[in-house]
């Protein structure tokens, strides 16, 4: 008796059956494993996400970012200027001094600081301001540096106001000393001081030759017999005369 072929005693029913159930299960294996590699796709792209975040424009008008170390390090350097430079501004004087103006003084030949001789104009002799052990008085016959004198404007905002400075004693401190007037006979010589009264001169023209007289703190300086004078009959009009012949 021959032996009955597998498949002859399978009814063909249950052989569809075993041919469904194994495409079902292949089929189950398919989708598992599709789902899997949905799943890591998923999980890859949910991990990009977070490390990623979207760009977003920037709001109209914001700055631009700064340039980064290395365009600055390798930005070329600006051209140096040619032809003018910027000019330095010029700084205001602190303190500066108000000088008086000597403008109207012009025909009497006072210069400020030239070194002249100040003279008693209408006795017909010489007598000349000049710096002795007794004072400031006009005693002086000669060109000499006791008498020799200049002028120079008053730190007072007043025209026509002097000081005195005789040159020879100024040589070498720098202007420290002006005549200066007294209540009494002679002048006296003083360290100078900025608008100190009695260092103050008021030159008044007498007339329109060239003469003039000194006005100081006690009055007019009058001369009488080549000293200065309180009693008021000397000759109060005085000129310059050039130091240096």
């Amino acid at each position: 008796m021959n032996p009955t072929p597998l498949y002859e005693a399978i009814r063909p029913g249950q052989r569809r059956m075993r041919h469904t159930r194994s495409f079902v299960i292949g089929a189950v294996l398919a989708a598992t494993t599709l789902l899997t590699a949905c799943t890591s796709d998923q999980g890859t792209a949910g991990a990009t996400s977070h490390t990623s975040a979207p760009a977003t424009s920037a709001p109209a008008g914001s700055p631009s970012a700064p340039a980064s170390s290395d365009e600055t390090s390798t930005a070329p350097a600006p051209a140096a200027p040619t032809g003018r430079t910027a000019p330095t501004p010029a700084r205001p004087t602190a303190g500066a001094k108000v000088t008086s103006d000597l403008s109207g003084l012009g025909i009497t030949g006072i210069r400020a600081g030239k070194s002249v001789l100040i003279d008693v104009a209408d006795d017909g002799v010489d007598r000349f301001l000049q710096v002795g052990q007794a004072g400031v008085d006009f005693t002086g016959t000669g060109r000499t540096d006791s008498t020799m004198m200049s002028l120079h404007p008053a730190t007072v905002s007043a025209k026509n106001r002097v000081v005195i400075k005789p040159p020879f004693w100024n040589e070498e401190i720098g202007g420290g000393y002006c005549v200066a007037d007294t209540p009494g006979a002679a002048l006296k010589l003083e360290n100078c001081q900025d608008g100190k009264a009695s260092q103050v001169w008021r030159v008044a023209l007498a007339g329109d030759s060239g003469l003039f007289e000194l006005h100081g703190a006690y009055g007019v300086v009058s001369v009488k017999d080549g000293r200065i004078t309180t009693s008021g009959d000397g000759s109060t009009t005085l000129q310059v005369l050039p130091y240096a012949e």
